[in-house]
């Protein structure tokens, strides 16, 4: 069980002091506080709240140092990061950037056991033999998948496409009716889908949606808007 012992933020600063002392040897609090982008009130309040915990030794100017609980904490944030970022850039193809900052987001809030189940998927991903369509799918495939189109002109509705294409759902009309069903079904913005076909009777779409195929009215279809990968 992820025990949790300190506030996002202050994850945040223990982090960044041992980034620093990494690339410079030594972390003062006007290296913490442009790394961080915060005003210096802010940096003397978090380390007196991390040196109240053992985690950090504090004087002012002075650097900061680490205690080993402290540094021992701030490996596993590091590694943390060091995960999401790697799943994020690696599977899911996004830019470095983005991948860092997504990764900052996320990296308090996921448990042990769910970050220890990413390296093992990133891990068979990456070196399984068996895998290796499947990477040559998500080189190909992930780059596409992408929502802020910027220019409505893009977006077509889902009746529109044709067999054999694939989109991206990008809007759901809110006149939609059963709007709830359908993105219970998947159809919401971000979703990958492919047309397969038509049903043998009436106006209905055969659709694929996150490895399932269900089929929908064209009337419906009319309301989705999507974006052709």
């Amino acid at each position: 069980m992820k025990s949790r012992t300190i506030s996002s933020s202050l994850e945040d600063y223990l982090e960044a002091i041992a980034e620093i002392i990494a690339d410079k040897g030594h972390a003062h609090t006007k290296d913490i506080a442009e790394k961080l982008q915060v005003k210096m009130p802010s940096v003397t309040n978090a380390l007196q709240a991390l040196s109240a915990r053992h985690l950090v030794k504090y004087q002012s100017h002075s650097p900061v140092v680490l205690t080993s609980r402290g540094a021992e904490m701030a490996a596993v944030i590091r590694h943390r990061h060091t995960v999401l970022k790697s799943f994020f850039s690696e599977l899911l193809k996004l830019k470095e950037d983005e991948a860092d900052e997504t990764a900052c987001k996320i990296e308090h809030v996921i448990g042990e056991t769910v970050l220890s189940r990413m390296v093992l998927l990133i891990e068979s991903i990456a070196e399984r033999e068996d895998c290796t369509p499947l990477r040559e799918f998500l080189a190909e495939t992930m780059p596409k998948v992408k929502t802020d189109i910027g220019d409505d002109s893009y977006v077509i509705p889902l009746n529109e496409l044709q067999i054999g294409q694939s989109a991206v759902v990008v809007q759901v009309d809110e006149n939609l009716r059963g709007v709830k069903k359908f993105a219970d079904l998947g159809l919401v913005s971000g979703t990958l889908l492919q047309v397969v076909g038509h049903a043998p009777f009436g106006d209905l779409l055969r659709i694929k949606v996150m490895g399932s195929c269900l089929s929908l009215r064209s009337r419906d279809a009319a309301f989705i808007g999507v974006k052709l990968t």
